[in-house]
């Protein structure tokens, strides 16, 4: 990877990691149950309820998305960021593009979802 593309890619990660970091914050990072929980109406904690467990999920993919990027930048500074982290495959610089924090080729990719079925 030339030296270019390598500084392009660290940028693009680090802008997607700033804008994870962001709505993860929104969506109330790894804080708990809010001050409504004293509410008297079934109602009124049923919907507080389903809204943070919500806003628990969003948090909790923005963690997920956040780690990627984190090892995809940990990899470009090791010289791996090419490189499928299970075949050891050369990855696209394509697929890179379309997701920058990917560190699995195709096949491997499609082997994972499969297995997830």
């Amino acid at each position: 990877m030339k030296t270019s593309q390598a500084a392009d890619f660290r940028k693009r990660l680090v802008e997607e990691r700033e804008r994870i970091i962001a709505e993860w914050r929104s969506h109330g990072g790894e804080q708990g149950p809010g001050d409504g929980w004293d509410l008297r109406d079934l109602e009124e904690r049923a919907d507080l309820s389903t809204l943070e467990t919500v806003e628990r999920r969003i948090a909790a993919d923005a963690r997920n998305l956040l780690r990627k990027v984190d090892f995809a930048l940990k990899r470009l500074d090791d010289g791996t960021y090419e490189r499928c982290d299970r075949c050891g495959g050369r990855i696209p610089i394509a697929r890179l593009l379309a997701k920058p924090a990917v560190s699995l080729c195709l096949a491997c990719q499609e082997l994972k979802d499969t297995a997830k079925v």
